[in-house]
């Protein structure tokens, strides 16, 4: 399988012939995920602080899921002490990075449409755009008048099915490399790091310290 890279995000490096290798963080995300909402919120300065080169991995995660064995909608599996345990955390955490949650008007979200208009023009910019407006504004950004709303241009709309392909590889080169969840992490194509609540351990990675067993 080719190296699928969905969006580069140069953190002010040199790469001409000969310069300094270039550090990378792959970010793989599915805007129906709240936990990758509040890690895409802050994923985008830590590469900044760190001085790596974001690599933005959008996936379809229930197709992942399906492909991995796990339930489509894991929350909705959960015991009930449980759900409601993970919804006060959702908060906790929306309010320990200092950003707003808000359950979106419908849920789990369809996020193929998005997904694809994303990987039309692949940038952090965008991708903010569209977490936001499912997680922070409780849009339901599936549906096409919300993103055209979002300014997705028409054409951008009209043109989203010639990514579909992209999008299945995408998954596919998750799920190869070890992906079962998302936000997940890694850098320099070491081990997956899974989980909003480990972006520390995602920093300390990026500034070369071991954080592998």
């Amino acid at each position: 399988m080719r190296t699928f890279i969905a969006g580069l995000y140069p953190i002010g490096y040199d790469t001409g012939f000969g310069g300094p290798r270039v550090r990378q963080l792959e970010f793989f995300f599915d805007f129906s995920s709240p936990f990758a909402y509040l890690a895409a919120t802050q994923v985008v300065p830590l590469s900044r602080r760190t001085g790596v080169q974001l690599v933005l991995r959008p996936l379809l995660l229930g197709a992942l899921f399906r492909a991995v064995g796990q339930v489509d909608v894991p929350i909705a599996a959960m015991s009930e002490v449980k759900r409601q345990y993970t919804l006060r955390d959702l908060g906790r955490w929306s309010r320990w990075w200092g950003v707003p949650l808000v359950w979106p008007v419908a849920f789990p979200l369809r996020t193929v449409l998005p997904l694809r208009v994303f990987l039309g023009q692949p940038t952090p910019e965008r991708m903010l755009t569209l977490f936001r407006a499912a997680w922070a504004e409780g849009e339901d950004i599936g549906q096409a008048g919300v993103l055209a709303g979002l300014g997705v241009a028409a054409e951008e709309l009209a043109a989203a099915d010639q990514q579909r392909a992209p999008l299945i590889e995408a998954t596919a080169f998750a799920e190869a490399a070890g992906v079962f969840g998302v936000p997940s992490f890694r850098v320099d194509g070491g081990e997956v790091i899974w989980g909003q609540d480990r972006l520390d351990m995602v920093e300390r990675a990026c500034r070369g310290e071991r954080v592998e067993p």
